[in-house]
C-alpha cells in the first residue's frame, strides 16, 4: 500500500474513536457518472467523469485516463484518484463534500452533472453555419476552386467541409481530402475526444477535443481544440462555432 495512505489511515485510527459513524459510500455512486468539480482554488468549474476503473477531468487540468477507487476505513470514506487521497462525505442525493489530503488540504464539492440533451442527436452530417451561408450566397464572389489532383475530378470536391458523426466514429470531408477518427463521447454528451486530421486548419493539424455547449436536432454550438502535430505544444482554440445539420 502507498506509504502516505498508510500514515493517513494510522492517524485516522487514533482520532476516529468516538466519532459519529458515517454512511458507507459505494463505488456505484460514482461509476459512469459525470460531476461538476467546484472549488474556490479553480477559476472555472471542472468536470470529472468516472468509468468503471478510470476517470478523467475535462478543463484546465488534464484529460488523460487515471485509475480511481473508493476506500472505506474506520467509518470514513475516501476517493482515491491514482495516488491522491480525498476524504468524501455525502451531503445530499447527488452531492459530495470533499477534502484533498495532500501537502495542502483543499476543499471542493462534487455534484452530479445531468445530461442536457440526448447525445444521439450528435449523429448525422454537420456543416459550419457561417461557411455554409457564405458558400450558398451567389452574390459573393468566390476564389477559384482547388484544382483536382490526379485521379480526381472537380465533382469529387467537397466544400464547405462536412462532418459526419456515426456512433463512435467521426468523419471529415473537404476539398479532395477525407479523414476519419475514433470518437469518444462522455456520459453527458458534452465532451468529444478524437484525433481527426483537418489540414484546412493548417498542415499537420488534428482536431482533438470538442465541448458541446448547445445541441438540438438542427443546431450544435461548440468550442474545439486542435493540435499541430508538427509543432509540439501548438494548439488552436476555436470558440462558439455553430454547426447546422445537413438534411
Amino acid at each position: 500500500m502507498n506509504k502516505p495512505i498508510i500514515i493517513l489511515l494510522l492517524i485516522l485510527t487514533i482520532v476516529g474513536c468516538g466519532k459519529k459513524t458515517e454512511t458507507k459510500i459505494d463505488k456505484i455512486e460514482f461509476q459512469n457518472k459525470t460531476f461538476n468539480l467546484i472549488s474556490e482554488s479553480e477559476p472555472d468549474t471542472l468536470f470529472i467523469e468516472f468509468k468503471d476503473s478510470t476517470h478523467q477531468i475535462f478543463g484546465n487540468l488534464w484529460r488523460g485516463k487515471i485509475p480511481w477507487r473508493i476506500s472505506n476505513y474506520n467509518n470514513s470514506n475516501f476517493l482515491v484518484l491514482d495516488n491522491r487521497v480525498i476524504g468524501i462525505k455525502k451531503s445530499s442525493e447527488d452531492t459530495f463534500d470533499c477534502t484533498y489530503i495532500g501537502l495542502r488540504d483543499n476543499s471542493f464539492e462534487l455534484a452530479v452533472r445531468k445530461p442536457k440533451w440526448n447525445k444521439e442527436l450528435l449523429n448525422g452530417t454537420w456543416v459550419e453555419k457561417e461557411l455554409f451561408e457564405y458558400h450558398s450566397n451567389d452574390s459573393i464572389s468566390k476564389p477559384p476552386p482547388v484544382p483536382a489532383p490526379p485521379g480526381f475530378s472537380e465533382s469529387d470536391s467537397q466544400y464547405p467541409p462536412l462532418y459526419k458523426i456515426n456512433g463512435d466514429s467521426i468523419y471529415l470531408t473537404y476539398d479532395y481530402h477525407k479523414s476519419k477518427s475514433q470518437l469518444e463521447i462522455n456520459n453527458t454528451g458534452e465532451f468529444l475526444k478524437m484525433r481527426l486530421e483537418n489540414f484546412d486548419l493548417g498542415l499537420g493539424v488534428e482536431e482533438t477535443f470538442w465541448r458541446i455547449k448547445f445541441l438540438s436536432d438542427s443546431l450544435m454550438i461548440i468550442d474545439k481544440t486542435a493540435d499541430n502535430t508538427l509543432e509540439f505544444g501548438k494548439e488552436k482554440e476555436l470558440t462558439n462555432i455553430k454547426l447546422i445539420k445537413k438534411r
